[in-house]
């Protein structure tokens, strides 16, 4: 049975979902040169924020409000959360920020729902209904006025970059993923197979070169390169399937470093290390009895979680071949 993820979102105390965006944004890592999670009093109207420089809040950043309710979350409450970040930057706290979304894991009213889709009906309801409605409620027992320096701020934000997410739209952003599997176990599936291209790719060259000084001490002949080696009826074998098992691996990092959090290709790696290296380090003939050893090794292994339960044979010795690459345990020493 499929488990409802959105479900699961809304049942997060507010810590929680804080949390829980924090770790969704640390995957959009591309979009932003860093992120942080403020808590408690004093965050200034900000739960998480993601920054799109090193300026961090002195340049462009994007401002996520979490509001874990026990319904949606309503047009006074829509407008008292923004209104704080009107009223901060007003002050000189921060500048504006670049986008400002709503995480309400159960959505939000319609007539919020309105504002968001009419970018200038939300900016004039700030200017037109900011003391009746707002201005004691942003701090208590004050009285915060519509002042030039608010006014200004309301009329130099985009409104059109107001978002609101609920826990269903959450789920199916894909840089979601690996904070599903963190806080629910959510099962990422198995990789895609690697793919071999036909030329040595940079990539591989190192691995590949030290392989090809095994062959030559193993015998016989001589490979001045890749090629003469993929010709050999000797070796040919042998180096298409380190290759497959080199890009087999690749494929696994890539799908993985997308869809789990950043630490669990880390232990994963980490524990191919410690399992092979101890047969890598025994008294070996030669080299290519080393390898050989190693391979095998590496193939019975078993790695905890996720990606241990989702990598076959061949992406635990390309494991091995990403190792001879950086130089931690290089086949020709």
């Amino acid at each position: 049975m499929r488990i409802n993820h959105a479900v699961q979102i809304c049942a997060l105390s507010a810590a929680d979902l804080e949390e829980f965006v924090d770790d969704w944004l640390a995957q959009r890592c591309r979009e932003y040169h860093s992120h942080e999670l403020w808590r408690g009093t004093g965050d200034m109207g900000r739960d998480v924020t993601g920054y799109a420089t090193d300026r961090r809040m002195e340049g462009p950043w994007d401002n996520f409000q979490c509001k874990q309710l026990s319904t949606k979350l309503s047009e006074s409450a829509a407008l008292i959360e923004l209104g704080k970040v009107f009223m901060h930057s007003a002050a000189g706290e921060y500048s504006l920020p670049r986008s400002y979304t709503f995480v309400a894991p159960r959505g939000v009213v319609r007539r919020v729902q309105h504002f968001i889709a009419h970018p200038e009906q939300f900016r004039q309801a700030f200017l037109s209904r900011w003391d009746n409605e707002i201005a004691g409620r942003l701090v208590e027992n004050q009285f915060i006025s519509l002042t030039s320096d608010i006014e200004a701020a309301i009329c130099a934000f985009d409104f059109t970059q107001i978002h609101w997410l609920d826990a269903t739209r959450l789920v199916n952003d894909r840089a979601c993923k690996p904070a599903l599997v963190k806080w629910f176990g959510d099962d990422p599936g198995r990789s895609p197979r690697g793919v071999v291209p036909v030329n040595i790719q940079d990539s591989e060259s190192v691995y590949i070169g030290q392989l090809l000084k095994l062959y030559e001490e193993k015998g016989p002949g001589t490979f001045p390169d890749a090629a003469t080696a993929l010709a050999s009826a000797e070796f040919g074998q042998h180096l298409l399937d380190q290759r497959t098992r080199f890009f087999d691996s690749m494929a696994f990092d890539r799908f993985y470093r997308d869809s789990t959090p950043h630490d669990y290709l880390t232990t994963f790696k980490d524990e191919v290390y410690h399992g092979v290296v101890e047969a890598y380090g025994d008294e070996h003939a030669n080299g290519w009895v080393r390898l050989k050893e190693v391979m095998k090794q590496a193939a019975v292994l078993q790695p905890s979680g996720v990606l241990g339960k989702h990598a076959g044979p061949q992406v635990k010795q390309g494991t091995c071949h990403q190792f001879a690459n950086e130089g931690r345990l290089p086949w020709h020493r």
